[in-house]
């Protein structure tokens, strides 16, 4: 109506009284942005019209009917009809400001669906139907608090900026939620499957007390569907009721249902063109005659069907379930007719979105290959496989029909690539290591083909390090891997948080690992490693050093300014290297009298590694993985003619069971034994496990848990405590246990459904002990906190904050953990 008048009254004064003459020539002026084209399309004038007063007020109103001018005037000029228009101004930029429960872009989209968009022609009558359809969009998501505000800014050339600035207010809160009509299931079992729900505790994450129009929708129908999956086929959500209270902080939800009666299954038939024999696809019903009716099964058996024919090339197969209901006797018959479509196969597979992976890395984890027919099965394993691959970060494939065919389709497997190379560089200093400096690069995917390469250089005052590793995963075409390392490393263990003695280690090995299935392969690798262990007198614990001798450690330097001790228990432990003639002598000498005693121990060692192990991963990615599980169990041994001869066997466990679409149950187990044999007795010191840190038992100070040493040997007060409770220094064990239970659920207020960062509520549990016989339940350490891990631009990080809650007064407890690398 308002628009109308404006005409009407623009039409009064833009006429004037004319002639009537036949046109010979139309001109525009004044249209810079609005083609002429566009006029002339909503002129209802020519050249060679014959026009009066009304033909000119005619032509007034169509071309003002654009919508494009805010004002339009016709003049004349002899014979010549002039047309003078003053456009609206454009809008240049839609700027809004203060939205945070509605992303801009949803927002857009609704501005655009009532005509107003970057671009077009600003009409300022439309600033009320912008401020009518925003606060339609803010009262769908509760915000019934919402204030909206706009301003037009004018810009040079015709141009406008409007500014739309959103107060949001508080979100009204969910208050009451009731179900009325029903008679068999309670409110509380009805209400428990919804997204909706009234405040509790949790709701400041899950949001699940703010109202929204579509998910009370969702709501309803996951309430409809709860009828139906129990056999009330007539059940129907009759009204809905939403009333707010006065001050707009209260939402009262009444949903009136009408139950019905409970229906079975009847007869249950397949039809169709069924491509193997009726038996034999009758065995994958799911629904059977008798059993109470559920939407479910149907749905359930549709998919399982229409499975079985798209991993026989079907892949455009549908399964039609036709349903009769029988009032009489309360039964529903089920007809399914099948609809295979024709065979077809792949024509071609195209990768997309792999800049820096080759095509072939990505093509040899392909288990659906082009010319043959289309398996959905091998389908979802190929997708799988490249998940598991750490330089992907997504990996989606679609199928499309080859135009023009039925029986061809193309693949096309889209995939996000992870950063996976790495660099580091680190220069720092502390008063315990001095000067230290780092640095490493790490290559996955090297030059796209998928080899990893990584080069590491660490050292300090009391640490030096240098790692090489280069490994070929398909060094053969059938899968078979092969790699090679080369490592250096010269600590002071006490450094580590391990008993204090030092050692440098050099090895270099070759490793292979052998594919036996899909999941399944077999690791090995062989290594010639080469120890020098150095151990203190008086600063090493005892148990190390009578360790380091049993092995055939030797002194290697004494001081001879040491009194006798009027007990010779109390002297530190003689060799014959501290006495001429290499002859300890007997305990005869007078009290105070000077005799030589070791000051440090040594031994080198040389170790042949031969290590093999079967791992079965089926875990759907590489990191953060939500289902699957992963299973492994190693041997590890020093072959016969090494220096110390010994063996390891370690089992690792890993099983995820996804509970809803955003939670995930993830049990962990690793149990670690260790033995000397020939003429070794009992695993190495040097070989023992150790436990404690954030990849290990978290809350505990890393490798700080398990029996523990005196530099002067046991205390008499602790000789019948375990010695995983006594005082010391960690030296680890011969058998290791640990456990660990995790709910792993996506960050709060993630902006959208990457895998990147992860949150997990975790509870940790275990220990080392000397041996299997000393393993004691009451001695198992615990601990629960919350743990972060992120898949960061330089790599995965882990951060976790613990509270253990049975630690012995003598262990090392540490609340804030971190790590970086690459999880188990």
């Amino acid at each position: 109506m308002r628009k109308l008048i404006i005409l009407l009254v623009l039409l009064s004064f833009n006429v004037k009284a004319m002639d009537t003459f036949t046109v010979s020539d139309i001109r525009i002026l004044g249209a810079d942005r609005i083609s002429h084209g566009t006029i002339f399309s909503y002129l209802p004038i020519e050249r060679g019209d014959v026009v009066d007063n009304d033909a000119i007020r005619s032509g007034i109103k169509g071309v003002f009917s654009t919508g494009y001018f805010h004002d339009v005037k016709m003049l004349k000029d002899g014979d010549v009809l002039i047309i003078k228009v003053e456009e609206r101004p454009a809008i240049a930029t839609i700027r809004i400001d203060g939205n945070k429960s509605i992303k801009t872009e949803e927002l857009m989209q609704g501005l655009n669906s009532i005509g107003l968009s970057e671009g077009e022609v600003f009409d300022k009558l439309e600033l009320e139907k912008v401020k009518n359809e925003l606060v339609q969009q803010f009262f769908s998501r509760g915000k019934y608090n919402v204030e909206i505000d706009t301003n037009v800014q004018e810009l040079d050339r015709n141009r406008v900026l409007i500014n739309i600035n959103i107060d949001e207010g508080k979100s009204a809160k969910i208050k009451h939620i009731k179900i009325v009509g029903n008679t068999v299931f309670t409110d509380e079992e009805l209400i428990e499957a919804f997204e909706s729900d009234t405040s509790n505790w949790l709701s400041w994450y899950s949001q699940d007390d703010q109202y929204s129009k579509e998910k009370l929708n969702g709501d309803l129908e996951k309430l409809k569907s709860y009828y139906l999956d129990r056999g009330y086929v007539n059940a129907e959500v009759e009204s809905v009721q939403v009333t707010i209270s006065n001050d707009k902080k209260d939402i009262y939800i009444t949903a009136n249902i009408q139950e019905g009666e409970q229906f079975k299954f009847g007869k249950q038939d397949l039809t169709g063109e069924l491509i193997f024999e009726k038996d034999i696809m009758e065995r994958y019903l799911i629904t059977a005659e008798g059993q109470t009716f559920s939407q479910n099964k149907i749905e359930l058996t549709n998919t399982t069907i229409k499975a079985v024919l798209s991993n026989r090339g079907y892949a455009f197969a549908e399964i039609q379930p036709v349903t009769k209901i029988n009032d009489e006797d309360k039964t529903v018959d089920v007809t399914f007719f099948v609809i295979p479509g024709k065979k077809v196969y792949v024509r071609r597979i195209n990768f997309i979105g792999n800049t820096k992976t080759k095509d072939e890395v990505l093509r040899r984890e392909m288990r659906q290959f082009e010319g043959a027919w289309f398996s959905q099965a091998l389908i979802d394993r190929s997708k799988l496989r490249l998940q598991q691959k750490p330089y992907f970060e997504k990996v989606d494939i679609e199928t499309e029909q080859v135009a023009g065919t039925e029986d061809q389709i193309d693949v096309n497997v889209k995939v996000k690539e992870r950063n996976s190379g790495q660099f580091t560089f680190g220069l720092g200093f502390s008063q315990l290591s001095g000067l230290n400096f780092s640095t490493s690069v790490s290559l996955q995917n090297l030059l796209g083909t998928g080899n990893t390469l990584s080069v590491g250089l660490n050292t300090s005052d009391f640490y030096k390090r240098l790692n090489l590793l280069y490994e070929d995963p398909y060094f053969t075409d059938d899968g078979i891997s092969l790699g090679y390392s080369l490592n250096f490393t010269n600590i002071n263990q006490g450094d580590a948080n391990i008993a204090q003695y030092n050692s440098t280690n050099g090895s270099i090995g070759v490793q292979a690992s052998f594919p036996i299935t899909e999941f399944d392969r077999i690791h090995t690798s062989i290594a010639y490693e080469r120890i020098s262990l150095r151990a203190n007198q008086n600063l090493a614990a005892q148990a190390i050093i009578d360790d380091l001798l049993a092995l055939g450690g030797y002194t290697y330097s004494c001081f001879n300014r040491i009194a006798r001790p009027e007990n010779d228990e109390d002297l530190p432990v003689l060799t014959e290297q501290c006495f001429p003639d290499e002859i300890i002598p007997a305990p005869t000498g007078a009290v105070g009298e000077t005799i030589q005693v070791p000051v440090q121990y040594r031994r080198a060692f040389s170790l042949y590694k031969a290590q093999a192990r079967w791992a079965r991963d089926s875990r759907n990615r590489f990191f953060n993985p939500t289902r699957g599980a992963f299973h492994s169990i190693g041997f590890e041994a020093s072959l016969p003619g090494s220096t110390a001869e010994f063996y390891k066997i370690n089992l690792k466990e890993n099983i995820l069971f996804p509970l809803t679409d955003k939670l995930t149950l993830s049990l962990r187990a690793e149990i670690g034994y260790g033995d000397g044999y020939g003429d070794t007795s009992g695993l190495p010191f040097f070989e023992n496990f150790l436990a404690g840190g954030v990849s290990s038992i978290r809350g505990y100070d890393d490798n700080t848990l398990g029996p523990k040493s005196l530099t002067g040997g046991e205390l008499l007060s602790e000789a019948d405590i375990p010695t995983t409770s006594r005082s010391g220094d960690p030296i680890g064990g011969s058998f290791k246990v640990i456990g660990s239970a995790e709910i792993v659920f996506p960050t709060p207020f993630a902006k959208d459904s990457s895998n990147a960062a992860k949150l997990a509520w975790f509870f940790d549990v275990g220990n080392v002990f000397d041996d299997v016989d000393s393993f004691e339940a009451r001695e198992l350490r615990m601990a629960t906190g919350i743990a972060l891990k992120w898949q960061a631009p330089v790599g995965p990080i882990v951060i976790s904050y613990a509270f253990p809650f049975n630690d012995d007064r003598l262990d090392r407890t540490e609340r804030l953990q971190f790590t970086f690398g690459n999880t188990f």
